[in-house]
């Protein structure tokens, strides 16, 4: 059933297997996915073949950023996150908690077999985490990306695609977390109206981690204003039982499941299908550890009306 967990066969994908590329026209669906991949650092001494990156020990590799902070991501947990993608063929993904545009241009390199565009702006993130975008390569006639001015606590990136006569707009957000004195909340409602100020309201995709709850009826306050646009959650819009919807796994004082990553897709857009890919659904934190993220991918399928 669309929308609730798909369990997969693991089976390898070799990142360079060659691209056949196939043209497709406006009319064809497009598939996008947002995934929060949990303080992602691919950060490596030089540049290096892919045998020899392959052929590095682990130690050796994880001795590549020293940070106590941000460290090295797990090569297990990289390559499980590339084998979703390069299993789903998106053409286009939406990452938070990225170190940098060296760490999505080596995952794109070494794990995804130079398939993307990379598109990241290091600009806002005080922790060094920022939102990116992979674009699949030769799928849109032209693509642009920026980094929105405002004062968010994470960068908020506005690509464009272009197709024929078609123009969609994807916003990729990461909104302040529920932390600090305050819990976040006035910093994350400045952000919401900031973003609500920013979106277009056709041809247009908001996606990412709110770091809250924007399902309707059940809505955190803060995303009133951006609740009143004309757009439509895609986990809503394909009637998926609330329960069902959960994206983030957290285990602190027991074990909690909630929807924090969201895609919401403007009205005038056709939502043909969506839901979240996960392997395991974890019980315990021992579990979760053995996740590439506390977050899972949520994906869709859509298509733009053409003018």
């Amino acid at each position: 059933m669309p929308g609730h967990f798909l369990f997969r066969i693991m089976v390898a994908v070799d990142p360079n297997t060659p691209i056949i590329e196939e043209k497709r026209t406006p009319a064809d669906p497009y598939k996008i996915a947002t995934f929060n991949a949990e303080n992602f650092y691919l950060l490596l001494d030089r540049e290096y073949s892919q045998a020899d990156f392959e052929g590095l020990a682990e130690d050796d590799y994880m001795a590549m950023n020293i940070s106590i902070y941000n460290p090295n991501k797990e090569r297990t947990k990289i390559a499980a996150i590339a084998q979703i993608i390069l299993e789903e063929e998106f053409d286009f993904v939406g990452l938070c908690e990225v170190g940098g545009m060296e760490t999505l241009a080596n995952f794109n390199r070494y794990y995804l077999g130079d398939r993307y565009d990379c598109h990241l702006h290091e600009e806002n993130s005080h922790r060094g985490i920022f939102v990116g975008a992979l674009v699949l390569k030769g799928r849109f006639d032209s693509v642009s990306a920026r980094n929105v001015r405002g004062a968010f606590s994470r960068n908020l990136l506005r690509v464009t695609l272009h197709q024929a006569k078609t123009q969609l707009r994807i916003f990729v957000v990461h909104l302040k977390s529920q932390h600090g004195p305050d819990m976040g909340i006035e910093q994350r409602m400045a952000e919401v109206r900031q973003l609500c100020s920013q979106v277009d309201r056709r041809n247009c995709i908001v996606l990412g981690d709110f770091n809250g709850i924007a399902i309707r009826g059940q809505h955190q306050f803060e995303f009133d204003p951006f609740l009143e646009l004309p757009f439509r959650d895609v986990l809503e819009a394909l009637d998926i039982p609330e329960p069902a919807r959960f994206t983030h796994f957290y285990f602190k004082g027991g074990f909690h499941f909630s929807q924090l990553d969201y895609i919401f897709c403007s009205n005038d857009l056709t939502i043909l299908d969506g839901g979240t890919l996960c392997d395991l659904v974890p019980i315990n934190y021992q579990q979760r550890r053995l996740l590439p993220s506390d977050h899972i991918f949520l994906k869709a399928t859509i298509t733009v009306r053409i003018r």
